[in-house]
């Protein structure tokens, strides 16, 4: 339980899964708030503010979440399925802002957060008063969406015992994220006053690129029949390993070997036999990203493995089929083909 370690995981590949994953909502945050203002040429309040609170928020959130992980273990971890309705949640928050942004129809606008009316009273509601409620709310929203190595920092938390250890666990990771997130926020919203006129559709493009991502991540988690790879199928198999196999396809083999890597994982599409055991190895070598946080949801395995690991795990598919497995939070995925 090394505090300083986990902060560096979180000033590193964390920072960086992180800010895949929720960078969208600060984008939403900043573009929403800058909207509404007149430009300036002076780093001001309403600059760094927002991105103070929405970090706020979210250090005290996780610090929570750790305290009642080591609390009470994994009985109040979110599972993938719960997971991914939020990321999809998410997302369509996400492609509204956006949508709100290029003034696409008056509807959009009923998805801007605003404080309830005795809210706004308290806080004498200014620039100011908005420029704290709203990040708070995105900052707290963003335990609902972890990305893979927050996981993976949260089963360190389950596994200390301890509700103080667990807070500071997830406190000092949350604190090594938020360098980046800072660096991402503020220049942002420097962006949008230099450039304010065009800063709502470049925030707009951002967004909507945000949200297929998440999107795309929430279904893969669903085991959806519909993701971004299967629409890009055609494209995407002259560079798959599905090409490069002999004769164009993987050889059957159920006895497969999974090299999980930064990038994700390798192989990334296999084949078995229908109705026979298969003994599935997952292997990682210094490996730092979410892709140490491993589902296969269709044959209920969920491994979350350590930086250099080895885990073996057996099942008997039953049915012919394409099955996915991924990450916990859909950012990397590959394929299993079931045949006869």
């Amino acid at each position: 339980m090394n505090l300083g370690l986990i902060f560096l995981t979180g000033l590193t590949t964390g920072g960086l899964s992180c800010l895949a994953i929720q960078g969208g909502l600060l984008v939403s945050l900043v573009a929403n708030l800058k909207a509404k203002q007149g430009g300036n040429t002076k780093l001001d309040i309403l600059d760094w503010l927002p991105v103070a609170m929405f970090l706020l928020s979210k250090a005290i959130a996780y610090t929570i979440l750790g305290f009642l992980l080591g609390l009470f273990g994994s009985k109040i971890s979110l599972n993938e399925t719960v997971a991914a309705i939020f990321q999809i949640f998410t997302a369509l928050f996400m492609f509204g802002t956006a949508m709100n942004l290029l003034n696409v129809h008056p509807i959009f606008r009923y998805l801007t957060i605003t404080p309830p009316r005795f809210v706004r009273r308290w806080l004498n509601y200014t620039g100011k008063g908005e420029a704290i409620f709203t990040p708070l709310i995105l900052g707290a929203m963003t335990v609902l969406i972890p990305c893979g190595v927050t996981q993976a920092m949260e089963v360190l938390a389950i596994n200390s015992g301890s509700p103080i250890q667990g807070a500071l666990i997830m406190l000092f990771f949350v604190l090594g994220t938020a360098p980046l997130f800072v660096l991402f926020g503020v220049s942002a919203a420097r962006f949008s006053e230099a450039w304010q006129y065009n800063f709502s559709r470049v925030a707009s493009v951002l967004l909507i690129v945000f949200s297929l991502y998440v999107l795309n991540s929430g279904l893969i988690l669903f085991n959806s029949p519909v993701t971004l790879a299967t629409l890009a199928r055609p494209v995407t198999w002259f560079f798959s390993d599905e090409r490069f196999s002999p004769g164009g396809t993987a050889v059957v083999s159920n006895q497969v070997t999974i090299n999980i890597n930064n990038s994700g994982y390798s192989p990334k599409y296999f084949k078995v036999k229908v109705n026979q055991p298969v003994e599935l190895t997952l292997i990682s070598r210094n490996v730092r990203s979410c892709a140490l946080s491993f589902v296969f949801k269709a044959f209920n395995i969920r491994a979350i493995l350590q930086p250099t690991d080895k885990q073996v795990f057996a099942f008997t598919p039953t049915k012919p089929g394409r099955y996915t497995y991924s990450c916990s939070m859909g950012m990397y995925s590959g394929t299993m083909e079931v045949v006869n």
